[in-house]
């Protein structure tokens, strides 16, 4: 059985130029893709609420730059 995150990381799999986009941004992802991003977690999180999605049924994560790890909550 696939959960909401392994959905979102197989989404992020196949779509590495739309995650490469959002290069030092937070994104919210789900298995459709990029709902929300923005420049801090508050941020999406607000985003998120304006959608009306809440912050349980999405995978939200730190697209690293180059130069710094993956974090992902």
């Amino acid at each position: 059985m696939k959960t909401k995150y392994m959905n979102a990381l197989d989404w992020m799999s196949l779509h590495p130029k739309d995650v490469e986009k959002h290069s030092g941004k937070w994104v919210a992802v789900i298995d459709e893709g990029i709902v929300a991003s923005a420049d801090s977690l508050s941020e999406v999180s607000s985003k998120l609420n304006t959608k009306g999605i809440k912050l349980e049924e999405v995978m939200v994560m730190k697209v690293p730059r180059k130069d710094e790890e993956m974090s992902i909550l």
